[in-house]
């Protein structure tokens, strides 16, 4: 059996995952961890076939790819958690998305993910008359961090008045755009078609 087939099927849940997360965080602003826990499960059956129908050491290089890339998703998200921007819930959905995606797909996901919510917030802060709020804060928390320092980055932006956004979506958005840009290479490939 193909190893292609087997990361289609990882590719595949991420599609699904990113679409039960993100109609559920935009309309109850939670990450549900039976979502993600379903996602680890799955993920471990796709891995499980892929060690039995596949060599080992392909399967084996693809684990090791898929550990570093939650580690990484769930640590570069770890920070922001830290300091009250992004919730528990997106920190875990970022891991399992690096899980699924491996160290590359896990980076740009979050890298697509923070253009996505970056664009998203400008938005919401521009339909709420919010801009000039927006740039006087920038303005306060570079203060704020130059005058301490660097060492005291602990502003709260879910203040009275802040714009709150389910960021869990736009990471959603995010890992899906990079599925569906790896599930045209791979089909590609399964197809017989030069991706």
């Amino acid at each position: 059996m193909q190893p292609t087939v087997f990361i289609l099927a990882l590719l595949i849940g991420v599609l699904v995952l990113a679409a039960l997360v993100s109609v559920h965080d935009f309309k109850y602003r939670k990450i549900p961890n039976k979502f993600l826990f379903a996602g680890v499960v799955y993920f471990c059956i796709v891995f499980t076939l892929m060690f039995i129908f596949v060599p080992f050491s392909y399967a084996g290089k693809g684990l090791l790819f898929s550990i570093g890339g939650a580690a990484i998703g769930g640590l570069i998200l770890y920070a922001p958690y830290k300091i009250k921007q992004v919730g528990a819930g997106d920190v875990k959905l970022m891991a399992v998305f690096g899980l699924f995606l491996g160290i590359k797909g896990g980076l740009l996901t979050i890298l697509v993910g923070a253009m996505v919510g970056g664009v998203w917030a400008l938005g919401l802060a521009y339909r709420h008359g919010g801009l000039a709020h927006l740039w006087y804060n920038l303005k306060f928390m570079a203060r704020s961090a130059y005058l301490s320092g660097f060492k005291d980055m602990g502003w709260d932006l879910r203040s009275e008045g802040a714009i709150a956004m389910p960021y869990g979506v736009a990471l959603s958005i995010g890992a899906a755009l990079v599925a569906i840009e790896q599930l045209h290479l791979y089909a590609g490939r399964f197809m017989g078609v030069a991706g």
